[in-house]
C-alpha cells in the first residue's frame, strides 16, 4: 500500500525545511504527521517511520526557528515597554541570560547589515550603527540590573555560605566534602590553592583539606564584571598527633606559608624575615646543585657537557654556602 503523504510531506532532517517557512506552516505540518500516526494504522512501515521522523525533524526546525528569533522578540518586547524582569519571566530565565540573548542577536544583526552594505544589496537587512547603539543601551541597562540583583542575592546568602564553610574546617573524606558541597550553590566557582601550606617548625604533620570562601571575579573587564564568593580547597599539613580542635586551629589560619622551600622562602623574605627566608633559599640552591650536577649531568650524551654541568653545580653549591652563612649573620631591619 502506498501512502500519499510519504513523498511530499516527509521531512527527514531540519535542513529539509525550506528557509523562511512560516512557523504556523511548520506547526501544521508536524500536527498532521502526528495525527496520521494516531489514526491511520493500516499503512506500510515506510510511511509510519516517515511521519515519526517528520515529527522529530519539523519539531527541531521549529525549536531552531524560535531560538533564532528570540533576541528579536526580546528587542520587540522592550521596545513596546516591557521591563527586563517581565522579559526574563516570560522566558523563564534570568535577566542576565535574557540580556545575553539580546546582545548576541544584536551583534548578529549588525554583522548582517554590514554584509548587505558591502554587497551593495538593494534591501539592507539588520541593524545599522544607530539602531545597534540603541539596542546596546537596553543591554547595558539589563546588565546593570542583573549586577544589582546578583549583588543583593550574594549579600543575602553570604552569611549562610560562610557558616556552611566554617562548619567544615577540615575535610578528609569524599563524604565530608559531599556534605559541604550540598550546602553550596551549584554555580559557585571552585578553585584549588596553588600551594600546599604548613605551620613551620612542626616535626610531625599529617595533611588535610581546608575549604574556605574567597572572592572571585567574573566578567573581568566587561560591563558585567562582578565579585562573588567562591570555594577554594587548600591542602594543609597540621600537627599530628593532636586533638581535632588543635588541628582545625592550624588549618584555618590565614597566614600559613606555602609548604616547600621556594614558596616558603618568598613568604619569609617578602615579610622581611631574612634569616628564615635565606635558610630556605640555601636549601633551594642545594637542591638545584644536586639536579644540575648529578641528575642532569648523568643524562648528557657528551662527557664535556656533563663536566660543564658539574662545574656549574659547584658554583651553585658555593652560592648556597655563602647564602647560608649570611642567614646566620644578617641583621634584619628593626620594626
Amino acid at each position: 500500500m502506498t501512502d500519499q503523504h510519504t513523498a511530499e510531506d516527509t521531512v527527514r532532517r531540519p535542513g529539509d525545511v525550506p528557509a523562511g517557512t512560516p512557523l504556523t506552516s511548520l506547526a501544521q505540518h508536524r500536527a498532521e504527521a502526528g495525527a496520521r500516526l494516531r489514526t491511520e494504522h493500516d499503512r506500510d512501515q515506510d510511511a509510519v517511520v516517515g511521519d515519526a521522523l517528520t515529527q522529530l525533524a519539523v519539531g527541531e526546525a521549529i525549536r531552531r526557528a524560535v531560538r533564532s528569533e528570540r533576541g528579536g522578540m526580546v528587542a520587540q518586547a522592550l521596545r513596546l515597554g516591557a521591563t527586563w524582569d517581565q522579559v526574563a519571566a516570560a522566558l523563564d530565565t534570568t535577566v542576565l541570560a535574557a540580556v545575553d540573548d539580546l546582545r548576541v542577536w544584536a551583534e548578529g544583526q549588525r554583522t548582517l547589515y554590514h554584509q548587505h552594505l558591502a554587497e551593495d544589496a538593494d534591501v539592507l537587512v539588520g541593524l545599522d550603527e544607530d539602531a545597534f547603539a540603541e539596542v546596546m543601551k537596553w543591554v547595558a541597562f539589563g546588565l546593570g540590573q542583573a549586577a544589582v540583583e546578583a549583588r543583593d542575592a550574594r549579600t543575602e546568602q553570604t552569611p549562610r555560605l560562610r557558616a556552611a564553610v566554617a562548619g567544615a574546617p577540615m575535610v578528609d573524606t569524599v563524604g565530608e566534602l559531599r556534605a559541604l558541597l550540598e550546602q553550596l550553590p551549584d554555580e559557585m566557582p571552585l578553585s584549588l590553592d596553588d600551594h600546599h601550606r604548613a605551620l613551620p617548625g612542626e616535626p610531625n604533620q599529617v595533611h588535610t583539606i581546608h575549604p574556605r570562601l574567597v572572592a572571585t571575579v567574573s566578567g573581568l573587564a566587561t560591563e558585567a564584571e562582578s565579585t562573588q564568593p567562591g570555594l577554594m580547597l587548600t591542602q594543609v599539613y597540621v600537627p599530628f598527633p593532636a586533638e581535632d580542635e588543635e588541628q582545625a586551629a592550624v588549618a584555618t589560619r590565614s597566614d600559613l606559608p606555602a609548604y616547600g622551600e621556594l614558596p616558603r622562602a618568598a613568604y619569609h623574605l617578602e615579610r622581611g624575615e631574612l634569616r628564615a627566608g635565606l635558610k630556605d633559599v640555601t636549601e633551594v640552591l642545594e637542591e638545584l646543585a644536586h639536579l644540575v650536577g648529578e641528575v642532569a649531568a648523568d643524562f648528557t650524551e657528551h662527557d664535556e657537557d656533563g663536566s660543564q654541568l658539574r662545574v656549574e653545580a659547584k658554583r651553585i653549591t658555593h652560592a648556597a654556602e655563602r647564602v647560608g652563612k649570611l642567614a646566620d649573620t644578617v641583621e634584619e631591619v628593626a620594626e
